[in-house]
């Protein structure tokens, strides 16, 4: 059976086509969504910029790899989250992150989604 993206994976996809202060070009990204979900051809991702990210930081929105055992490094920049269609992207895993980091994430996510 073909690969299907699972939550907590970091898979590598293109972001083209992008506009604005979007993620542009082929980055890591991390899976947030459900394999039921994504399934269907899309999934719920957030990129991984390997950059300091100095403006996101100080918005809290970005949450860092570093010390959480993964092979790729930078920070999940959680106000970016997008659908994106990861078959026609031709995404591949990379490796999987562990649960506390897409706990993080999803926390600061919907601190921003429900920030009443």
């Amino acid at each position: 059976m073909a690969y299907v993206p699972a939550r907590g994976d970091i898979i590598h996809l293109e972001f083209d086509p992008a506009s604005g202060r979007e993620m542009k070009g082929p980055h890591f990204a991390l899976v947030l969504s459900g394999e039921a979900f994504n399934r269907h051809g899309l999934a719920m991702v957030c990129p991984i910029s390997p950059g300091a990210a100095v403006v996101a930081r100080s918005y809290g929105t970005v949450v860092s790899l570093m010390g959480a055992g993964t092979q790729t490094q930078g920070a999940v920049y959680c106000h970016q989250l997008k659908s994106l269609d990861w078959r026609e992207r031709r995404a591949r895993c990379k490796e999987s992150v562990p649960g506390y980091l897409v706990d993080e994430v999803l926390a600061r996510i919907e601190a921003l989604l429900f920030d009443e």
